[in-house]
């Protein structure tokens, strides 16, 4: 019976799931640089003797599982980048029932959960009710702006009727996501000397002008969104006027339309000051926001992590606002949920840490999710 195939797999791997855990976290995947994890990903299904894996153009290691013609199939990703720099030290440790490292909880967890619900279905070859589609992504973290989701989702939309992401943690479902768009905009004017070209218009001024129109936008219950100005560099020296300046900043929201006038208002503040300097907008990150999805099809996802979660872990989870891999397919109008397979905290910091034994809930938690709605008995 699979049942009992799967129970037996689950109790093996109960503590295996921490060695592999390990071995993915000490493996550097910088956004953009994931290549050692895919290879190593990529060999792990190949030995479980999964047919038909492969890597996209984007990174992606993808094993298509029972693929049906039209949209018949479900997407289960979990992204292989980390926020942490290549040369960051990656070495697992234990305390106090914790697992610390970078990384370790976002997303490398959800990945080690998934790697092994992928293995098992190459190794038992169970019947589903529809095609799977077990994606390793890239580029989810920061500037790589979903590039793994999005490469993934423009090759294969027509073929995929909804879509599960696996990040951070249990306690939450993160339903809605957050879309956001990106700018690095450069100021450049004459500039000149402090004293002998007084009155010759200096970037910086320019620049914070803009800056503080920006900050007098005044977010409403009817239009929610965020701003911000993150980085901001420039100027030679405190005797020169500034001849160039840079600065980025992000606007975010759910709402298209909101997205929309958001994009709109910084390009009229921009123009209000391009007078008396050259500007220019770079986009630098976009992250779409959700556009035409069947809300009765989100439900049912969310009833089914829900249930599952009460189930496994014994919580009644949080509904949560995210950006995730989520975004791209809720543009698109496709069906997506994300959900975490282990529990912790300061993620995106080098103090990351995970309860250890979390992650055999959240490998119990996926399973029961996937044996109740995909898998088929024999």
């Amino acid at each position: 019976m699979l049942r009992d195939k799967a129970l037996k797999y689950i109790d093996d791997n109960s503590e295996k799931i921490v060695d592999l855990l390990k071995q993915i976290t000490e493996i550097p995947a910088p956004t953009g640089d994931e290549g050692r994890r895919s290879e190593f990903i990529e060999q792990y299904l190949e030995n479980a003797g999964a047919v038909g894996v492969y890597r996209d153009k984007a990174g992606n290691v993808v094993y298509p599982y029972g693929i049906r013609h039209g949209r018949n199939n479900a997407v289960m990703i979990a992204h292989m980048d980390t926020v942490f720099p290549k040369d960051t030290e990656l070495e697992v440790t234990e305390k106090d029932g914790k697992l610390l490292c970078p990384g370790i909880g976002d997303d490398t967890a959800n990945v080690a959960c998934l790697l092994l619900l992928a293995t098992f279905a190459a190794k038992e070859k169970p019947a589903i009710r529809c095609g799977i589609f077990f994606v390793f992504g890239t580029c989810e973290e920061g500037l790589g702006n979903l590039k793994g989701s999005k490469r993934f989702m423009e090759e294969h939309a027509d073929f995929v009727s909804h879509f599960w992401a696996f990040d951070l943690y249990y306690r939450k479902i993160y339903t809605d996501m957050v879309g956001s768009i990106r700018y690095r905009i450069k100021v450049h004017t004459t500039g000149g000397h402090s004293y002998l070209n007084f009155g010759n218009p200096n970037a910086i001024h320019v620049a914070s002008q803009i800056i503080n129109d920006l900050y007098r936008m005044q977010p409403t219950d009817e239009e929610k969104y965020t701003y911000n100005v993150g980085t901001i560099a420039g100027g030679n020296s405190v005797n020169s006027i500034a001849e160039q300046v840079a600065f980025t900043m992000e606007f975010r929201t759910g709402e298209f339309d909101v997205m929309k006038k958001c994009d709109q208002a910084i390009h009229d503040i921009v123009k209000r000051y391009s007078k008396n300097a050259q500007i220019e907008m770079e986009v630098i990150g976009k992250r779409p926001c959700a556009q035409g999805v069947p809300e009765e099809s989100v439900e049912k996802m969310i009833s089914r992590a829900r249930e599952s979660i009460r189930s496994i872990i014994g919580i009644d989870p949080e509904e949560s606002t995210a950006s995730t891999d989520c975004n791209i397919p809720l543009s698109m109008g496709v069906p997506a949920i994300c959900i975490g397979l282990c529990d912790g905290a300061l993620l995106h910091t080098e103090e990351e840490w995970i309860w250890k034994d979390s992650v055999a809930k959240g490998l119990r938690l996926l399973f029961h999710l996937v044996y109740r709605y995909y898998f088929a008995e024999d």
